[in-house]
């Protein structure tokens, strides 16, 4: 499986989502980073399994049906390191 970590999410974090053999890449290794949404999408769509963001807005700003993409959206209180590690473990057992 292909998973794809959005810009949001800071780049430091991408080994904490290896697990089970997952092949697991930030946006900024795979030379997407600063693309729009709708650019990135296309772009991965098809090719990666899974794109992790913390953009709560992406299913008003993009008609998602349209990618063969699975999208998990983190949630925490704010998109900084101490509050996001903790739900690490949970979006990887979602893989």
């Amino acid at each position: 499986m292909r998973v794809v970590i959005d810009e949001d999410i800071p780049a430091s974090l991408t080994p904490r989502f290896r697990a089970g053999g997952h092949t697991v890449d930030h946006v900024e290794d795979i030379g997407l980073k600063g693309k729009h949404n709708g650019v990135l999408l296309a772009a991965i769509s098809g090719s990666a399994d899974i794109l992790v963001t913390g953009d709560t807005n992406l299913g008003q700003q993009q008609n998602l049906k349209k990618f063969d993409l699975a999208i998990i959206v983190m949630r925490p209180p704010r998109l900084v390191v101490d509050q996001i590690i903790p739900l690490i473990p949970e979006v990887v057992s979602a893989f």
